[in-house]
């Protein structure tokens, strides 16, 4: 079982910090790349006002194309069992969202994913493929567990989990993700990586795609992981600060699956929620922001809790955070980045 969803493990400091600042240094890491696959959100999401998760379409074994929200606070693509024409056997297995105390449980199977609404770097429409193994689900359970265990109710969600640093499980390890297990990325064609844009999900790293404006951290290698070859990433540093205190340093989160924000210390509360009208200020990497819970910025997210700090510091801002970012991950080099958009 994989329990994923608000997990980090803390780090030292806000260190490390790397600036591509012009595009011949961006050329050192992606020069050799020039294949990448768009994949626009559905509805054309308003990035002011972010009420929902951000969805693509995707389908499993030539199956039904279906809505899957971009969570990148998991791993692993979920999806009803009834969806995947020509099941292949598989393990049995489950994944739990920590944040809602949702429990998912079927087979991990391999089968073949694609997006069939992509386009190439030609501006052709491809559909991008990737084999990987998904977990067909048969069943959900409520655990009454988790910040957001009230909104739970047991259905079966269609989930792309696109995250990194979720553990070292075998489930959560890069083989699982299907947004670096592209045909193209496995032939080594192209970068291993994506990113979070107003346009869409960018799979495959190249000079166009990424630009000159991105702040990045580098990120420390999580070691050997319990499948595949390429090892994987933990969370990128940051931390929070509640009014005029000081930053509370550890792990950051933008997690693309929450609306919510949650917030865990050892000074703090372990539940509850964060009064309106408190003013928390932000930190990725080298990156701030300041929101006021219960405010009207496009960067606020719908409520701010208290949780276990389990994870040491750890501040998971939730899908909202893309008011002011896009994002950058890069698997190879383990590299995060934000560019700052408002």
């Amino acid at each position: 079982m994989a329990t994923v969803g608000c997990g980090a493990g803390p780090l030292a400091s806000n260190s490390g910090i790397t600036k591509i600042a012009t595009p011949s240094v961006a050329s050192t890491y992606y020069s050799n790349y020039s294949q990448f696959y768009k994949v626009p959100f559905v509805g054309s999401p308003d990035f002011s006002n972010l009420t929902s998760t951000l969805k693509v379409h995707a389908q499993a074994n030539g199956g039904t194309v279906s809505s899957f929200t971009v969570d990148t606070g998991s791993v692993g693509m979920i999806l009803p069992a009834s969806e995947i024409p020509n099941l292949p056997a598989g393990t049995a297995g489950s994944i739990t969202y920590s944040s809602s105390g949702l429990k998912l449980t079927g087979t991990w199977s391999t089968v073949t994913v694609s997006f069939p609404d992509s386009t190439n770097e030609s501006g052709s429409s491809v559909a991008a493929t990737a084999t990987i193994p998904v977990l067909a689900v048969t069943s959900g359970t409520c655990l009454g567990t988790g910040v957001n265990s009230a909104n739970c109710t047991g259905a079966i969600p269609h989930m792309l989990g696109i995250g990194f640093g979720r553990g070292t499980t075998l489930t959560t390890s890069p083989p699982y993700n299907a947004a670096l297990n592209l045909t193209e990325m496995v032939a080594g064609t192209m970068r291993r990586g994506y990113l979070i844009k107003r346009a869409g999900l960018y799979l495959g790293l190249t000079p166009s795609t990424v630009g000159d404006s991105f702040g990045t951290q580098q990120l420390t290698s999580a070691g050997t992981p319990a499948s595949g070859t390429h090892n994987d990433w933990v969370t990128p540093t940051g931390g929070f600060a509640i009014g005029t205190g000081s930053e509370l340093v550890g792990t950051s989160l933008v997690d693309t699956g929450l609306l919510n924000m949650i917030i865990e210390d050892s000074s703090l509360a372990s539940s509850g929620t964060v009064a309106s009208g408190t003013q928390i200020t932000v930190y990725v990497g080298t990156h701030d922001y300041i929101i006021t819970v219960g405010g009207t910025s496009g960067a606020t997210p719908t409520s701010v809790s208290y949780a276990n700090p389990s994870h040491g510091t750890f501040i998971n801002t939730g899908l909202r955070a893309l008011y002011h970012y896009d994002v950058l991950y890069d698997a190879d080099a383990g590299l995060y980045g934000l560019w700052y958009i408002q």
